[in-house]
């Protein structure tokens, strides 16, 4: 199965799901599909992802010494999730706010699986 047809299978499987890109350790885009989100700040969330894990894995090694394995925030209107993948890649995901927060991670759970068979 392609990265690209893994991805299109995530969106349909969260109903709430307006954009979702698969990046790799670099930030490089390697497929995304969006329906509401611009390419241009669906790009930026994936090339931003290794930074703000970078900065958060930091914030919490003196509490926890486990590797930080999903990112979730929300403003008013969407959430956000990050997952990661093998060899630095990652999964950005973002749904409208009144999606299944469970149910998108359950689901990208699944997609990052099928993504690290590919990788």
């Amino acid at each position: 199965m392609s990265f690209q047809q893994i991805l299109d299978a995530l969106i349909e499987r969260v109903p709430e799901a307006l954009a979702a890109s698969f990046s790799d350790k670099d930030g490089e885009v390697i497929a995304s599909r969006t329906i509401q989100v611009p390419n241009e700040a669906l790009a930026m969330l994936g090339a931003y992802q290794q930074t703000v894990k970078r900065h958060l894995q930091q914030s919490v090694e003196d509490f926890d010494t486990g590797i930080i394995e999903q990112i979730a925030f929300a403003t008013p209107e969407h959430w956000i999730v990050v997952m990661g993948a093998t060899e630095g890649c990652a999964l950005v995901l973002v749904m409208g706010r009144d999606g299944i927060l469970g149910r998108a991670r359950f689901e990208m759970d699944r997609s990052i699986r099928a993504f690290n068979l590919e990788l």
